[in-house]
């Protein structure tokens, strides 16, 4: 059965209980007031109610005067005895109101007075004084001038009875035509509002399906469970999307990263296999040639087991595998250690160590730190392009951050570059020459090992300038004095 069939079922099931409901309530209320059946009542209605003895005397008294001597009733002071028990009189003589009780309205009384009847057959009715209704009982005559006149002995009635007993009928059936509109309004509006939402939900499902996820969701409007429901659902389509785009991206690069070491394996492989064979087929013909040979096969193999350490250790990395060893570092000392070491290798280039006078401390491994600086110093030397090397290492404090940064003066980093060097196995030197470059996973390890540090890596390049790299890493500490 569908959401809309259960819907519909469900308001005519709510607009009938709730006439029964209505009706019921009206009568259990009424039988509870009066203790009168809906059978008892219909009686009453109909039948006039006697009057009350006060009611009666007055009346009795008023009509013995009226059928005597009429013209006593002009007289006020005969009426103040007779008003007992909410007993009220009015007397008149043609339009004009002789005598009225003091809670009565004069002018509510000649809008609403009863018309001359001098045959009284009807004398008893409603008679409505300034919103208050009450039940009378009249009696027309002659004054002896000939002039007509007629009292009334009324009486406060309970203006709920008497409404309900004129229009009771007539209110049920409004209440049950207004109760069934405005069910059926807002029956018609919750629908709308719940299952047209229901639609679009299963349109996009369908799309999801169907493998298309360029779509958006209509905005909901409102604030509810549906609108939540469809916010949720967008949002995910949204990281489906970008889990899917992610993915093809890691395919892509999985893809990459296979074609990138079968090239940087493979060439080593060729060059050694192809000296070996040179000497096994007697192209090294003699005892220094052999030797030169097995040098460079030698250097090819240690070429190639760096470059297994480096995926080795990239790969431990990259699984979070790698265990690291964190205390108490010195950057001051590390830096001035780095430099004097990097003078020794490379003897062809300048350095300058830059640090504060005060000691910056951070909490890190101290071996793995010392690897992402020897990699970034062998990367400016390797891309060196300037007769003279100039390297420059810097340590300051900014806030509670202690930055590391290496400036060279090499031949200085694309702006595309910029971007991606950090990505692993990019080189700038796209043939992957291994003369001109490395395997392209330095950078990307130096990367993931700061990261683990809870730091941060970033290059600033300028072709032809040079190229500064930071590293920003977090003191544990107040800096102290050495």
């Amino acid at each position: 059965m569908s959401i809309k069939l259960r819907f519909m079922l469900s308001y005519i099931a709510v607009i009938i209980l709730t006439g029964i409901f209505l009706i019921s309530a009206f009568f259990l209320g009424v039988y509870t007031l009066t203790g009168a059946s809906p059978g008892e009542l219909y009686k009453a209605a109909t039948l006039q109610r006697p009057l009350s003895t006060d009611e009666e005397n007055a009346f009795l008294e008023l009509k013995m005067l009226a059928k005597s001597t009429p013209d006593q009733l002009l007289e006020y002071q005969n009426f103040k005895s007779l008003e007992k028990s909410d007993v009220q009189i009015v007397v008149r003589k043609n339009d004009t109101i002789v005598y009225s009780s003091a809670d009565l309205s004069k002018k509510s009384l000649l809008v609403h007075q009863p018309n001359y009847e001098m045959n009284n057959l009807n004398m008893r009715g409603t008679i409505d004084n300034q919103g208050d209704l009450f039940r009378y009982i009249k009696f027309d005559y002659l004054y002896s001038d000939g002039s007509e006149g007629s009292f009334m002995v009324l009486q406060s009635e309970n203006s709920y009875t008497e409404i309900l007993q004129k229009w009771g009928a007539l209110i049920i059936g409004a209440v049950l035509l207004f109760g069934v509109l405005v069910i059926g309004l807002l029956s018609y509006f919750v629908a709308r509002s719940v299952i047209r939402p229901i639609v679009h939900l299963k349109e996009g499902a369908e799309k999801i399906e169907a493998g298309n996820l360029d779509f958006e969701m209509e905005e909901p409007k409102g604030k509810n469970e549906i609108s939540t429901l469809i916010t949720t659902f967008e949002q995910m389509r949204i990281r489906l999307k970008k889990s899917l785009e992610v993915q093809e991206q890691y395919e892509n690069n999985r893809k990459e990263l296979l074609s990138n070491i079968s090239h940087d394996l493979k060439t080593p492989i060729t060059s050694i296999v192809g000296y070996i064979e040179g000497i096994k087929d007697g192209v090294a013909n003699t005892p220094e040639k052999q030797a030169k040979y097995l040098e460079i096969a030698h250097a090819k193999a240690k070429d190639m087991d760096a470059l297994i350490d480096e995926l080795f250790l990239f790969s431990k990395l990259d699984l979070h595998k790698e265990p690291f060893y964190f205390r108490d570092v010195d950057l001051n000392a590390l830096l001035s250690q780095v430099a004097e070491e990097s003078e020794w290798s490379f003897e062809q280039a300048n350095f300058e160590v830059i640090v504060p006078a005060e000691k910056l401390v951070v909490e890190a491994d101290r071996d793995k730190l010392k690897r992402v600086l020897e990699n970034l110093i062998q990367n400016s030397i390797k891309y060196m392009d300037k007769e003279q090397a100039n390297i420059e290492i810097q340590l300051e404090k900014r806030e509670m951050d202690a930055i590391i940064t290496i400036h060279d003066n090499g031949m200085g980093i694309s702006d595309a570059g910029q971007k991606a060097i950090f990505d692993r196995f990019y080189r700038e030197e796209v043939s992957r020459n291994s003369a001109t470059g490395g395997s392209g996973l330095g950078l990307s390890i130096a990367k993931q090992i700061v990261e683990e540090h809870g730091g941060e890596i970033w290059a600033v390049s300028e072709l032809g300038v040079g190229t500064s790299v930071s590293i920003k890493l977090r003191c544990n500490r107040k800096v102290v004095d050495e």
